[in-house]
């Protein structure tokens, strides 16, 4: 988790403002206790009730949600709730641009009302239910708390090696990350259920295979979804209607002079899609074509899974033959030339690969957007990255091997501090939304062996929120099934784990408790 969040409760701090309070009150009783001894009793009794309420003693312990018979502290709604609020804005904790995130008092539906809190603390209760489900199914099944203390204890030690980099003690880096009632004790305890319960359900996806001949029906049944479509196309908008002159004034205008506006502009877009449409079937190229009518939105031979084609033209593009093309209206929003070169199974093999990810450093400038690194920055980050692949080299050629520097040193980790998978990313096509140089690495020209290792380095951009630049160490971990059977194989295994999950979480009633009141709060 990114070490940018808000800071709380360092180690060696000074007492609070409501410790400092009760010290005062517990003062000032002793002065008094001589005169009023009866009333001294009841202060002694309200100051220890003081001091407790202040350590949290009461809210941890007070339940905050219930899940079938089981009860759930504020600690460990506490844990899901942070687990959804990073998923929510995982790209700006990982990259530092806090400043972004909404306050979890702001509305987040308007039509609903409901507020970002509200929506997290949803999330959270629904991760405790199938957290529940699975868990108790597991023990049932004979898994135990001991079956996955080895892999709780990694976790643990990940985050005491966050709280010791970022200056904190491992009590304070809970309480920073999770809420101030959060305890080691309780972080375990969350973390052992946890990973039963995901052990319990990977085991059982893992499980799931399925027959060459169940493959091939599922591919007939969604041939559309995964088929690989090389098409190019050009999209011609409308221009906009101007509603004020040369001087910024306000034209006057009324509604329905608007609209008329509006739909001569469209129908002008039209007419150049249309004599675009022409001249590329008469052999004009579309990169001319985009040049000639000054699009910027267009793509000379794209290749795209069908389930990730644009819908406002995938079924016009599904329906057609091989060197058809068509003009396609998007609404009012504009229209669309396309022409589809090919459609075909694809073949290409997957693959698993693992990385470590070591970043530049980077500022943000006064407006918190993201500055790209200096030279010096860069030059730090490839240093590392190449002598942490001269490490390996230098040390037994084996995936377990790089698996240990993963955990040593990537910056590519989850919300607890933990390397994502172990670098491990599995079943990667060409097509894979990773980033291109991560890409280009994997399915270079000559192809890769099992243990090729090397650097590849990924230049961010300003203009993107999520902007990052870095060095990736891979290492090539194996050939996988071909991209749309692996596709099918996911999908049948996906569909058939919800659906046993569903059953499994219906059986289950949940809901908040008063202790939710105390969830980050």
């Amino acid at each position: 988790m990114s070490a940018s969040r808000e800071k709380k409760q360092r180690q060696g701090a000074g007492p609070s403002e409501k410790a400092t309070q009760a010290n005062q009150e517990r003062a000032a009783y002793k002065r008094k206790a001589r005169i009023y001894t009866i009333i001294g009793v009841v202060v002694v009794v309200l100051v220890a009730a003081l001091l407790i309420w202040n350590s949290g003693l009461f809210q941890s312990r007070a339940t905050a949600a219930t899940v079938g018979d089981t009860k759930y502290s504020v600690n460990d709604v506490s844990y899901y709730y942070q687990q959804a609020r990073f998923s929510e804005y995982y790209i700006y904790y990982a990259y530092g641009m806090t400043s972004y995130i909404p306050k979890d008092s702001d509305v987040r539906d308007e039509e609903s009302g409901q507020t970002y809190r509200d929506y997290f603390l949803e999330k959270a209760l629904d991760g405790l239910t199938d957290v529940t489900a699975l868990y108790n199914a597991a023990l049932k099944d004979g898994y135990s708390d001991k079956d996955v203390a080895d892999t709780v204890q990694e976790q643990i030690e990940s985050m005491k090696s966050g709280a010791a980099s970022n200056g904190y003690s491992y009590a304070s880096y809970l309480k920073a990350q999770y809420g101030r009632y959060m305890t080691p004790s309780a972080y375990q305890s969350i973390l052992t259920r946890a990973a039963v319960a995901s052990s319990y359900y990977n085991d059982h996806y893992d499980s799931l295979t399925y027959t060459d001949e169940e493959i091939q029906a599922y591919y007939e049944e969604h041939r559309d979804d995964l088929d690989t479509f090389e098409y190019s196309y050009l999209y011609f908008t409308p221009e906009e209607v101007a509603t004020k002159d040369e001087d910024g004034n306000d034209l006057e205008l009324t509604d329905e002079e608007i609209e008329k506006l509006e739909a001569e502009a469209l129908a002008a877009a039209k007419e150049k899609a249309e004599s675009a449409l022409a001249e590329l079937r008469d052999g004009l190229d579309i990169p001319v074509l985009a040049k000639n009518y000054d699009l910027t939105t267009y793509g000379d031979h794209t290749s795209t899974v069908g389930s990730s084609l644009s819908s406002a033209y995938s079924e016009d593009l599904c329906a057609m033959a091989e060197g058809d093309s068509a003009l396609v209206e998007n609404g009012e929003s504009g229209y669309y030339v396309i022409v589809l070169h090919s459609r075909s199974l694809d073949e290409t093999p997957t693959a698993d690969v693992r990385h470590i990810l070591i970043k530049a450093e980077t500022t943000e400038d006064e407006e918190g957007n993201v500055v790209a690194p200096t030279d010096e920055a860069k030059a730090a980050a490839e240093a590392k990255a190449e002598a942490i692949l001269a490490e390996y080299e230098a040390g037994e050629h084996t995936e377990d091997a790089f698996v240990a520097l993963v955990k040593q040193y990537s910056e590519d980790v989850d919300a607890d501090g933990n390397p994502n998978n172990d670098g491990l990313y599995t079943n990667i096509s060409a097509s894979s939304g990773y980033v291109a140089e991560f890409l280009d690495w994997i399915f270079d020209g000559d192809g890769h062996s099992v243990g090729d290792t090397g650097i590849v380095y990924h230049e961010g951009s300003t203009s993107s929120s999520s902007a990052y630049w870095g060095y990736h160490i891979m290492y090539y971990a194996a050939d996988n099934d071909p991209v749309w059977k692996d596709t099918s194989v996911n999908a049948l295994q996906s569909a058939e784990v919800e659906e046993w999950l569903d059953g499994m979480t219906g059986e289950y009633t949940s809901a908040l408790a008063g202790g939710a009141k105390y969830v980050a709060n």
